[in-house]
């Protein structure tokens, strides 16, 4: 094969084009490597937001104050420096801590300025994320202050329950709705409703109430009930019986458009 190679008909390649060919590889590789560690460090981020979100869905919530946060708290932090030490052992296995050569690298302004560009999806993802949680904890909130009534005009659970409407009007709540389905509106109605408990239900809700599905969940569920009497809010919201009613689009539809 390399006796029929004529070097003669290969092109000529100036010491100055060799040069820029070598620099164009090079800046390749360097932005490469920029895109893949940008892409693994957000990907860290979003599997250990995935870990947090699935331990506050499904685990078990401990009988003290602030329970319902230890446990997706831990799993969160905890899936975060998991996902780092094996990502940083997969990179580099035998290298030490720090830099590879022991020594802070200074940044060229377009490497900051790369930087700065390739960054943007983190920050976004980071801020979604922020604005799902602040929307869930609203959703809670809102809860509260419907079962409080008057009393509940002031206070955090009135701000938190103000954030979630200014989330809802300015951002689509379709991008929300696959990530988080507890935060629809007909979830948190329902929700509302079961937390009221035995007391008398608002004049809107009456034509909801007459559904004999929605009505047994809300009044003759035990463990909905002592759920409600416990202020257990953020329980009743991720309770899995409200899925069977959320899988039933007209009792979905039926309870989005009420207004509470």
């Amino acid at each position: 094969m390399l006796a029929a190679l004529n070097l003669e008909s290969m092109p000529q390649l100036s010491l100055g084009t060799a040069a820029l060919l070598v620099f164009a590889a090079c800046a390749v590789f360097a932005i490469l490597r920029g895109l893949v560690k940008m892409i693994t460090g957000s990907l860290v981020l979003c599997l250990s937001g995935v870990a947090a979100y699935l331990a506050w869905r499904h685990a078990p919530v401990i009988p003290i104050p602030g329970g319902p946060w230890i446990a997706p708290i831990t799993a969160g932090l905890l899936s975060l420096f998991v996902l780092r030490a094996v990502l940083r052992f997969v990179a580099s296995p035998f290298s030490k801590s720090g830099d590879d050569d022991g020594e802070p690298k200074k940044r060229s302004p377009l490497r900051w300025a790369l930087t700065l560009l390739t960054s943007l999806v983190p920050a976004s993802l980071l801020s979604f994320t922020g604005v799902t949680a602040l929307k869930n904890v609203g959703a809670v909130a809102d809860i509260q202050r419907f079962v409080d009534g008057e009393k509940a005009n002031s206070g955090s659970s009135a701000f938190l329950a103000e954030v979630k409407e200014v989330i809802n009007r300015v951002l689509p709540e379709d991008w929300f709705r696959n990530i988080d389905p507890l935060t629809e509106d007909a979830r948190v109605n329902l929700a509302k409703l079961i937390a009221r408990g035995d007391s008398k239900p608002p004049p809107k809700a009456i034509p909801v109430m007459e559904d004999p599905e929605i009505r047994s969940l809300i009044l003759h569920d035990p463990k909905l009930r002592e759920l409600a009497k416990s202020k257990r809010y953020a329980d009743i919201l991720r309770d899995p019986r409200l899925d069977h009613v959320m899988a039933n689009p007209d009792l979905k539809k039926l309870l989005g458009n009420l207004q509470l």
